[in-house]
């Protein structure tokens, strides 16, 4: 019973920060940048109708709210079957993940209109005379050593643990598939790092400073997100070898929200310059 409560209210945690929390905060950004930087002043900002930036808010606001209710609808669930077994956890966990991945489905919904928006604006960008950038394209002019180094270790470290636990010959053990799994992982998101550094600059406007800034936040989010899940593959595979299947719907949740509050931060508006999005400014 203790173990049920526990989740329930780590659960509820998870719809309250993944559902509540960072999406209103998303809504109050989009909502400040269109008060305070209104297209009449920063044309170059608004490349489509100022009806289509409140109508893809206004979906993703519903969206969430709509997330909010079928989450307390599966807490009212999970209530109403308490039962303490196996079968019971291995669905809570099942379910766990699943709302897990609907909740990133209005962000991810969001983000597509983004790139539309910033595809239009590479469109609308007519200057005849552009300044070409220095930015810098080493790993370390954007993530500490002490960073890379820490990705780097935890990653050996999970494969040394891998082939020492491979010899514990426990028979729900998935074997030297965790190095290959983690390891596509890892290959995903260097993949992101090298499209983020070597890519097609999304936005033809943004400075080369800001857009130092937004890299270089991007791949420390990588990264850490990098630890996070070798850390947490490790976790998991030592939590079913000392019989805590009971937690794991429960640890599921924690890592989920955790993912949530690292991938989901973003720059102050403060440290943007949207100047470069006014009519009379022709930034390099």
């Amino acid at each position: 019973m203790e173990t049920k409560l526990i989740f329930l209210v780590v659960f509820l945690s998870q719809i309250i920060i993944l559902s509540y929390y960072y999406p209103r905060n998303t809504s109050s950004r989009i909502r400040k940048i269109i008060d305070k930087y209104p297209p009449d002043q920063y044309p170059k900002l608004y490349p489509m109708s100022a009806d289509y930036y409140k109508k893809k808010l206004k979906h993703f606001e519903i969206l969430n709210w709509v997330l909010i209710g079928l989450g307390l609808g599966l807490i009212f669930m999970f209530i109403g079957n308490f039962p303490e077994d196996s079968h019971r956890e291995r669905w809570d966990t099942m379910v766990t993940f699943a709302f897990f991945m609907a909740q990133f489905f209005p962000v991810l919904l969001l983000e597509i209109s983004s790139f539309n928006i910033l595809k239009e604006m590479r469109k609308g960008d007519k200057r005849s005379v552009r300044k070409a950038e220095i930015l810098p394209r080493k790993i370390f002019d954007f993530i500490s050593p002490l960073l890379l180094v820490g990705v780097v270790g935890v990653y050996i470290g999970f494969v040394v643990f891998i082939i020492y636990f491979n010899q514990l010959d426990y028979p729900w053990f998935g074997g030297y598939t965790n190095i290959w799994i983690i390891s596509g992982g890892n290959i995903f998101f260097i993949g992101l790092i090298a499209w983020n550094l070597y890519g097609k600059k999304l936005d033809p406007y943004l400075r080369a400073e800001d857009r130092r800034k937004q890299l270089s936040l991007t791949i420390k989010q990588l990264a850490t997100i990098s630890i996070m899940m070798t850390i947490y593959a490790a976790f998991n595979i030592v939590a079913h070898a000392f019989e805590l299947r009971h937690f794991t719907s429960t640890f599921m949740s924690i890592y989920f929200q955790l993912i949530g509050f690292i991938s989901l931060n973003t720059l102050q508006l403060d440290d943007i310059n949207f100047d470069v999005y006014k009519e009379d400014v022709n930034p390099g």
